[in-house]
C-alpha cells in the first residue's frame, strides 16, 4: 500500500511527532510505500521520502502556492493519506481535492475546542460540546482557559473563533475515515456531530523497553541523583506547563506523602521556574530533580531504574502515551482519572487512577505502591502484559491497516 503520512513537523518535538515517526518506520518495516508530507523536517530516518512543504502550515496559503504540494501528493499517488497533525485548512482542504482516500487521526482536542485544552478560564474541565456554550462562555462566562476576551482585541473575535473552528470540524468530517487513539475521543467526536460508524478507534502503540528503543545514560546530575539515591525512584516525563500537566500537583502530593522516594521530572517548558520554586517552597529540593529535557534514550535509562511513574495530568489526555511506555518497562503507574488514562490503566491490576486533582488520594496511592514491593511487582508485571497484548507496534498495525483498507 502506497502510505503518505501528513504532518507539520517531521521530528522529535511531542506526542504526535514520536508518533509520526515511529509510524513511517514500522509501515516501512511491513513493506509499505511509505513518503511523508509536512512543513518543516527535523529528524527521521533518511531514506523515508519526504516531500517539504512550508505552505502545509499556511492556512492562508493560496491555490498558487499549495500547487507543488498537490503536484507531489499526485505524484506519489497514494492508496490512502493519513493526516496526523495540522491546524491549517487550506492545506487540508488541497489534500482533500488530491485524494479522496484521507484518513484524519484526530489525535487532541484542537479540532473541536475552540480553546484547544477543554479547560476552563479556572482551569476545571469543560464537559460540554463546542458551540452556542462556547460563545455564551466567551462574552458572559469568563471564557475558557486559551479562549477568553482578554486574549482578543475585538469583540467579535469569540464569535468568529467558533466559526472557524466549526468550520475546520466540517473540512475534517469530509475525510473518508476519522482516527482516534481512545474511546474517550471517539465520544466527543460523535458529541459534535461526527458519524460514530466513520470513526475509528485504533490506540497507540510504543517502542519502549525493546530493541528499537536502546537506552543511554542521561546527562552527569541526572545520572548522578539516580544513582546516588537510596530510595525508590519516582518518574515523570511531562512537558512543564499549566494548568494541564498537572506537575504542580504531583509536588503537592509528593509533600504530603510519607513514603521515602527520590524523583526525577523530565521535560521543560514555559513553568518550569515557577515549578522548580514551588518544589523549593514545599520542603523537596533535596528529594525532587529537575531533568530538564531528555532523549529517548535517556528516557528509557530512567523508566528502567524508577520504582513507579507518575502521571499527574489534569486535562482529559487525549490518550497518554507515557502510560504504556511506563507499563513496558512493567512499572505501575499512579494518575489522575482524565480523559483517556482508563483505556490502559486497569485500577488496581496495572496501577492507579485516582480523581481529578486529589493530591491526598494521589499521595496514598503513592505511598502504598512505594511501601509494597510485592504489589508493585505485581502490578508491573500485569503492565506488562497488558503491553505485550495490545500496545504494541503489530497490533496497531494490524488495527490500522484494518482502517486504511477500508478508506
Amino acid at each position: 500500500m502506497h502510505v503518505l503520512l501528513g504532518i507539520e513537523t517531521f521530528g522529535l518535538i511531542g506526542g504526535s511527532e514520536r508518533y509520526a515517526l515511529a509510524l513511517a518506520a514500522e509501515l516501512a518495516e511491513r513493506r509499505h510505500e511509505v513518503a511523508v508530507l509536512c512543513a518543516k523536517r527535523e529528524s527521521g530516518d533518511a531514506a523515508t521520502q519526504t516531500f517539504v512543504h512550508a505552505a502545509f502550515a499556511d492556512d492562508r496559503a493560496s491555490e498558487a502556492e499549495l500547487a507543488p504540494l498537490v503536484a507531489d501528493v499526485r505524484a506519489f499517488a497514494p492508496d490512502v493519506v493519513l493526516h496526523l497533525s495540522g491546524r491549517a485548512r487550506a492545506p487540508f482542504r488541497a489534500l482533500l481535492g488530491a485524494s479522496t482516500r484521507l484518513v484524519r487521526f484526530v489525535q487532541d482536542h484542537t479540532l473541536f475546542c475552540p480553546s484547544l485544552n477543554k479547560l476552563h478560564a479556572d482551569a476545571s474541565p469543560c464537559t460540554r460540546p463546542m458551540g452556542f456554550e462556547c460563545v455564551k462562555r466567551y462574552y458572559t462566562g469568563g471564557g475558557c482557559f486559551g479562549f477568553r476576551r482578554e486574549l482578543h482585541r475585538s469583540a467579535f473575535d469569540g464569535l468568529g473563533g467558533v466559526l472557524k473552528q466549526r468550520g475546520a470540524l466540517a473540512d475534517a468530517r469530509r475525510a473518508a475515515r476519522l482516527l482516534v487513539a481512545s474511546n474517550y475521543m471517539r465520544r466527543e467526536l460523535v458529541a459534535v456531530g461526527c458519524e460514530p460508524e466513520r470513526v475509528d478507534v485504533v490506540p497507540y502503540f510504543t517502542r519502549s523497553a525493546s530493541t528499537s528503543l536502546p537506552p543511554h545514560e542521561p546527562d552527569l546530575a541526572t545520572r548522578d541523583f539516580v544513582l546516588g539515591a537510596r530510595e525508590p525512584l519516582l518518574f515523570t516525563p511531562a512537558r512543564l506547563a499549566l494548568p494541564d500537566k498537572g506537575v504542580d500537583f504531583l509536588l503537592t502530593a509528593l509533600a504530603k506523602s510519607r513514603a521515602p522516594f527520590r524523583a526525577v521530572i523530565a521535560g521543560s517548558g514555559p513553568a518550569e521556574e515557577w515549578l522548580r520554586a514551588k518544589a523549593r517552597e514545599e520542603g523537596l529540593a533535596e528529594r525532587v530533580h529537575f531533568a530538564g529535557w531528555q532523549s529517548a534514550g535517556a528516557i528509557e535509562w530512567l523508566y528502567a531504574r524508577s520504582a513507579v511513574v507518575a502521571f499527574p495530568s489534569v486535562w482529559d489526555e487525549p490518550f497518554g502515551l507515557v502510560g504504556i511506555e511506563a507499563m513496558a518497562h512493567a512499572k505501575p503507574v499512579i494518575a489522575f482519572d482524565v480523559g483517556g488514562v482508563r483505556e490502559w490503566l486497569v485500577e488496581g491490576a496495572t496501577g492507579f487512577a485516582v480523581a481529578r486533582r486529589d493530591t491526598d488520594a494521589f499521595a496514598r496511592a503513592l505511598e502504598r505502591v512505594l511501601g509494597d514491593s510485592a504489589l508493585s511487582a505485581r502490578l508491573g508485571r500485569a503492565a506488562r502484559e497488558r503491553v505485550e497484548t495490545e500496545f504494541r507496534p503489530a497490533r496497531h498495525l494490524e488495527r490500522l491497516e484494518a482502517v486504511l483498507a477500508r478508506a
